[in-house]
């Protein structure tokens, strides 16, 4: 079956296109997974008036579906209509430009309300087969799951209006002859099986909730903050945001003001003072709107924020487990580990000569962040340095010292919910320049770079996953997601440098005791936005989000998007992070769009990457202390760890920027 589509312009030129499609049998209907079925639309540029010329605002084109003579204009319906009519007419230019383009819908067969909205949008990341995906359905809109019937083109273009949304697919590559798009479209079928092939349409009635978020983000989109993520998937889930943060903050001013429902000001440092949670609580209750919950993404508010959620009468874990998590001389005491707490150079020096503690060492502030002030010690007489490394005013003065383990180290992601295990990952933390097989200038222990999947053997992976899960229920968090620091003692594998490419390796020699997780740190929060946009478009699991949905006790959803893709990770990924290596001025614009502008052929490696200054900012000297990058790149390859290693590496020699 066929019809006609017209395109008009303002003055009045037309393209003609043939249209065909093709309704796909539902995937086969089962307890636990979302029931849809693929609507195929094909479209063909078939003449027109060479004067025709596409407008730049989508509203300025006019659609007719001619039957006959007869012309009938096409006006879109559904939940979004002006995005469904933009998205056949991006449709119709590619055809125009191509000769022909391919759209896929994705129409539920199952009832229920979407978990999110742009759920497509999200699970489509990165595919090798599309060039554009469009989300049609609104926040908790409610799919009946009756199968579409098709016999005119009008019906086959309603049909977007009750999709989730659309694919436009990519062109078939002329160079490879045994590409063609019947071959492209049966492997759009088994993607989408592997990205879609878990509950993403809720049984249980769902409602729009509020949700307080205490500190927004301290960087602005524009600077690689993560604003549009935290927010946008707010959105898509039908969250409205209360955000408390300081006076003058980006979110409080009319350029983001969208994103959220109400700004709170309040007095908001880097450190949390003995009367924030009576800050927070005497601010909220002056505003004296609903709540469904409160959450912060900021590891020192952690603590005082579940003690004003406790005054609210809102959902949190105890207090105490996020005093706890955020301490880390108690965190390693309660791990069974020998730690010892100072506040000077005259008390470190006594622990460390009383206690006969053996070299190396690692010390660092009790309350810290962005690994700053940690340093490794290799004999007494670096005491002194390591003390004068930590930044008070940022951290405070007490510090833990510790042993200091030599095994591969790597970021352990964790979601839970009443302490079981929905999903973890773990990636390759690669040697910081202080390790003892570090590399580069500024010694200190800011992260350089992770890749996914983890390389370790899967017996050490299982002995983290199952060691730390249980750290973290023992210590009271068993709701939402816990990003953590550990190493692997006595690991069988160890950090080589081999054709110029560093990468774990079997060691030559084993280690005589079995393998054991070494935890470093428990941050009671999502990982940092570099950081979770790897495993977000390696696995589909927003972290950001679930993060969301656990401030709010919608366990529900927060299981139901907690499935990564059912064959794993796409590809593999490392984020390259660009440390600051001097302070001063930056003196570069933008280094992604430098990078790109010089050697376009890399952009097609990245999936996420940020410029964090502008040209004139001030860039703090990493020899203070205080720890930055200048920007970041997630990389990734569908070939082989390899190639994103090699990948990674020209990036790390291409990236160009002055400091002045």
């Amino acid at each position: 079956m066929s019809g006609v589509l017209i395109a008009k312009n303002q003055d009045n030129h037309e393209l003609r296109f043939q249209c065909k499609w093709h309704a796909a049998q539902a995937n086969p209907k089962t307890s636990d997974t979302t029931c849809w079925q693929n609507v195929d639309i094909f479209f063909e540029r078939t003449s027109g008036n060479p004067l025709f010329s596409w407008p730049a605002n989508a509203n300025d084109v006019y659609l007719f579906i001619e039957e006959g003579n007869d012309q009938q204009q096409f006006i879109p319906r559904g939940f979004e209509p002006a995005i469904i009519f933009r998205f056949i007419v991006d449709c119709l230019s590619v055809a125009d430009r191509e000769n022909e383009s391919v759209a896929r819908l994705v129409v539920p067969q199952s009832q229920g309300q979407i978990a999110r909205s742009d759920i497509l949008s999200l699970r489509l990341l990165d595919s090798a087969l599309v060039r554009n995906v469009v989300a049609f359905a609104k926040p908790l809109q409610f799919f009946d799951g009756k199968q579409v019937a098709i016999e005119t083109l009008h019906q086959a273009l309603d049909v977007l209006g009750v999709s989730i949304g659309g694919m436009l697919m990519k062109p078939i590559d002329p160079s490879n002859k045994n590409e063609t798009r019947d071959s492209q479209m049966r492997l759009l079928d088994i993607e989408l099986s592997n990205r879609l092939s878990f509950p993403w349409l809720s049984k249980e009635p769902l409602k729009r909730k509020t949700l307080a978020l205490v500190e927004g983000g301290r960087r602005r989109p524009d600077l690689g903050g993560n604003g549009e993520t935290v927010f946008m998937a707010a959105q898509a889930f039908g969250i409205d945001m209360v955000v408390l943060d300081n006076p003058g903050h980006w979110l409080e001013g009319p350029k983001w003001a969208h994103w959220r429902k109400e700004f709170i000001p309040i007095e908001a440092g880097l450190q949390s003072d003995a009367v924030f949670t009576a800050r927070v609580v005497n601010a909220i209750r002056a505003w004296g709107g609903h709540l469904d919950g409160i959450v912060t993404f900021c590891d020192h508010y952690t603590e005082p924020v579940a003690e004003a959620a406790l005054q609210l009468s809102l959902p949190t874990l105890a207090p105490a487990a996020y005093a706890l998590a955020t301490d880390k001389f108690r965190l390693r005491v309660f791990e069974g580990h020998e730690a010892y707490r100072a506040t000077s150079l005259e008390e470190a020096t006594s622990i460390v000569q009383e206690q006969k503690l053996g070299f190396p060492l690692i010390m660092k502030p009790i309350v810290g962040y962005l690994s700053e002030g940690v340093v490794k010690i290799d004999d007494i007489s670096q005491l002194s340095a390591g003390v004068q490394t930590i930044k008070v005013d940022r951290h405070g003065a007490d510090f833990t010292i510790e042993k200091y383990c030599d095994g591969p180290e790597v970021d352990a992601n964790f979601v839970l919910s009443d302490g079981e295990l929905l999903f973890f990952e773990a990636s390759d933390e690669f040697p910081k320049t202080a390790d003892v097989n570090g590399q580069g200038g500024v010694k200190n222990f800011i992260e350089l770079g992770n890749v996914l999947p983890s390389e370790l053997p899967e017996d050490e992976l299982a002995v983290l996953r199952d060691s730390l899960h249980q750290s973290l229920v023992r210590m009271g968090l068993t709701d939402g997601i816990f990003h953590l620091e550990a190493r692997v003692a006595n690991s069988k594998m160890v950090y080589e440098l081999r054709d110029n490419v560093l990468d774990l390796t079997k060691r030559s020699t084993p280690h005589k005791e079995v393998p054991s997780a070494w935890l470093i740190e428990v941050n009671p929060r999502p990982p940092s936005m570099m950081a979770a946009a790897g495993p977000k478009h390696t696995y589909g699991v927003d972290y950001w989000g679930l993060g969301l949905l656990f401030g709010i006790q919608d366990k529900q959803r927060a299981r139901q998007l907690s499935y990564p893709f059912a064959q794993g990770a796409q590809y593999w990924c490392e984020m390259v992070f660009i440390p600051v290596e001097k302070g001063g001025i930056f003196d570069s614009e933008d280094i992604c769009e430098e990078l790109f502008s010089r050697r376009p052929d890399l952009a097609e490696y990245v999936s996420w990457c940020a410029c964090y200054f502008k040209k004139g900012d001030v860039i703090p000297d990493p020899n203070t202390g205080v720890h930055t990058w200048i920007g970041h790149f997630n990389v990734f390859s569908r070939k082989s760890r390899a190639h994103v290693l090699e990948i990674a590496e020209c990036f790390k020699k291409e990236v160009r920027y002055s400091v002045i």
